[in-house]
């Protein structure tokens, strides 16, 4: 069905009346875009409507109207897609238009780009097909849908911007906007004169110009306004007030800023950026009020009220930017200075004067914000995910910084003060997101079994990946090593996945001469993994590790790798293995690494929030965290170690393309086979492997006793 969605939309934008009348004018619409936001005027590169993205628009929507969803979601999810596939493609021209050389430009046209594009495409699709049928809490529903309402209008607000902004009706907003400052000024005996957009002070002439009138922040209101739980009828008075709401807003600032010196002192600094100001408290105190519902504890303990939250949150946010303020920013000129010293020797720490002071104020106000995100989203605990956030804010605007000035050195491209704006407050957000919001509540067992089950069913076997070999290759050297007496040896796994799906250790295992024992939360993999093992028996039990049905001292090891990590009772779980590991018996026991020298787990918690991580709810620890839950379970920890050392993202993509692009699953092979001459060459950088593993041995309470 997806393919003839397919071919009719293809034909369909092949026809000379679609692209004479609306490819090309998008294409033409895209390039406006893109020189309004910085791109520079290249006449020898032509956008026509083979630059409309076309292609990939036919490619992506077919699926999603073949799909069995109801109508209202499939239009949903298309207009998401569009909205992607215009965004990717507008800074694609922006990237091509901006290219230095004719390699570069085939180079970005025909390879990077249409990677980029179709890489994006695939996992937007990916997780609207996830999202479509699931059924949703209320808050949290709203929550999903007031994202993407904000998110479909931004986009719209920033792709009208060339045409809005120039609009003679937003030209007569600003004059009126001035004419009601003049009067407010004169009613209270000041001197004020108006002319057009421009008034004038005996502070100075100020202008009221478009990004003034159309902030961003109207969109994002409008999104609140579109989710809310009203009738229509208040629906449609909210949103005929917000208009004159925001106007008031644009008078207030304006007096702000021409006020006598006498009066006001307000830093131009700050009423330039009033928005972003005001953007920023009211995302701290949406924050505290939904923190609550998020994660209703930290470490055990409740947390603060939302009032008393977003006050400690905004006290925290304003005398961080005072206190800190200047030293951070001093840290990142001069970090971004040194970056564009590597690249092109030249070095400078003074930020450019434009932007309206966005840029100069950008670190402390990064900072503030930050810092009152933490409090209100951690009740001021977890200092490490703090110091995680500073060092990734950091590298985000060391990065961004040292980018634009090659940018405009090497490019001549400038940047909309939108776009620093934008990066204002999305980065601080993103961050707080990622690495605030937690996920450590209790799990509820219906849901956990039904989703580990859902997850059984529908997964595709990876069996037969070059990554999977070599998974399987480390498990088999890491249980050599450790159990070295596998003859004869009863040994449990705490999941029947890799069994089923992935490297088939049990197999092995059981080849060596091993009576073999499983359990699984999930019915259909324990009945994969029973296929799977053929004649050879299986001992494999439906049962969740956290309540083991054996009884005590009943097997000579135990083998765990990636089991513990997807519920909160982790030491509950190893507190019931070790209960059924006879005394001498070991265990060996795996988990992700929390300081993946690839950067694994950042990757995992951007995948967990945008909903592509398909093993759902999932901790790392560090070496030491995994050591002391060993030990305080009562075992002697005797070795440490790690396997699978290569980056998170080539294992996804070697099973992705093994998975659903046989054809492709060549690309990732060279990368993978590197990473495992490495691990045979030098040993040492197991330990530093994605996953975790150490080796406990249980004492004999009999031997103690008799000492």
């Amino acid at each position: 069905m997806a393919i003839l969605w397919e071919l009719l939309l293809f034909a369909l934008l092949k026809q000379a009346w679609v692209v004479q009348h609306a490819l090309g004018p998008l294409a033409r619409a895209q390039e406006t875009i893109a020189h309004w936001y910085g791109a520079p005027q290249r006449p020898s590169i032509a956008v026509t409507a083979d630059c409309s993205g076309a292609d990939v628009m036919a490619l992506c929507l077919g699926v999603l109207l073949a799909f069995p969803a109801s109508w209202r979601r499939r239009l949903a999810g298309m207009a998401g897609a569009l909205a992607v596939i215009l965004a990717l493609n507008t800074l694609r021209i922006v990237t091509l238009l901006s290219a230095s050389s004719a390699e570069s430009i085939q180079r970005l046209h025909l390879v990077i780009w249409p990677i980029v594009i179709v890489f994006a495409l695939a996992l937007y699709v990916s997780w609207w097909i996830r999202a479509a049928d699931q059924h949703r809490a209320s808050s949290t529903w709203r929550t999903a849908r007031f994202a993407a309402a904000a998110a479909g209008l931004l986009l719209l607000y920033a792709a009208t911007a060339p045409w809005t902004m120039t609009s003679p009706a937003v030209a007569r907003a600003g004059a009126w906007t001035v004419t009601s400052g003049v009067a407010l000024i004169q009613s209270v005996g000041l001197p004020a004169s108006g002319a057009g957009d421009v008034m004038s002070t005996p502070r100075g002439a100020f202008q009221v110009t478009p990004e003034c009138l159309l902030t961003p922040l109207l969109p994002v209101s409008l999104a609140a306004i579109l989710v809310m739980p009203w009738s229509a009828r208040r629906r449609m008075l909210a949103v005929a007030l917000a208009l004159p709401l925001f106007f008031a807003l644009g008078v207030t600032r304006l007096i702000a800023l021409a006020l006598p010196a006498a009066i006001s002192t307000t830093p131009l600094v700050i009423v330039h950026g009033f928005y972003q100001l005001i953007g920023g408290i009211a995302l701290i105190g949406v924050a505290a009020s939904a923190a609550r519902h998020l994660t209703p504890q930290v470490n055990g303990a409740l947390r603060w009220s939302a009032g008393w939250s977003f006050a400690a949150g905004i006290a925290g946010a304003l005398v961080m930017a005072a206190v800190a303020g200047s030293a951070w920013t001093r840290l990142v000129l001069e970090g971004a200075a040194v970056l564009s010293a590597v690249a092109t020797h030249t070095y400078t720490t003074t930020p450019p004067d434009a932007f309206q002071g966005a840029l100069a104020a950008l670190p402390a106000y990064h900072l503030g914000l930050l810092a009152g995100f933490w409090i209100v989203l951690t009740n001021a605990r977890r200092p490490g995910r703090a110091v995680t956030a500073l060092c990734l804010l950091a590298a985000g605007d060391v990065g961004m910084l040292a980018l634009m000035g090659e940018a405009q050195t090497h490019a001549g491209i400038t940047p909309h003060v939108l776009v620093i704006r934008a990066w204002a407050i999305g980065l601080p957000t993103a961050l707080a997101w990622l690495l605030f919001v937690t996920t450590d509540v209790e799990d509820n067992p219906a849901t956990y079994r039904g989703f580990w089950d859902g997850v059984g069913r529908d997964f595709p076997v990876l069996t037969g990946a070059a990554s999977t070999d070599y998974y399987f290759r480390n498990e088999a050297r890491l249980l050599s090593e450790h159990l070295p007496s596998l003859d004869g040896c009863r040994l449990l796994k705490s999941d029947l996945w890799d069994e089923a799906k992935n490297t088939q250790i049990l197999q092995w295992v059981a080849a060596q001469g091993a009576r073999v024992f499983g359990v699984d939360i999930s019915p259909a993999i324990v009945g994969q993994a029973r296929a799977a093992f053929g004649p050879v028996p299986l001992g494999a039990s439906v049962a969740d590790v956290r309540g083991l049905p054996f009884a005590d001292d009943s097997f000579d090891a135990i083998y765990s790798m990636g089991t513990i990590e997807h519920f909160a009772e982790s030491e509950a779980a190893l507190a019931e293995m070790i209960r059924v590991l006879r005394p001498g018996g070991r265990i060996v026991l795996g988990v992700p690494n929390r300081h993946d020298p690839f950067g694994r787990p950042i990757l995992v918690a951007a995948l967990l929030r945008m909903g592509l991580y398909a093993y759902g709810f999932e901790k790392s620890y560090s070496r030491r965290q995994l050591r002391e839950m060993l030990q305080r379970s009562g075992v002697e920890v005797v070795a440490e170690t790690g396997i699978l050392f290569m980056p998170g993202w080539l294992r996804m993509l070697d099973l992705a393309l093994h998975s659903w692009c046989r054809p492709l699953a060549w690309v990732t092979r060279p990368a993978v086979a590197a990473c495992a001459w490495l691990d045979r060459r030098v040993p040492r950088v197991r330990r530093h492997g994605y996953l975790l593993a150490s080796v406990g041995v249980k004492p004999d309470r009999r031997i103690h006793d008799r000492r």
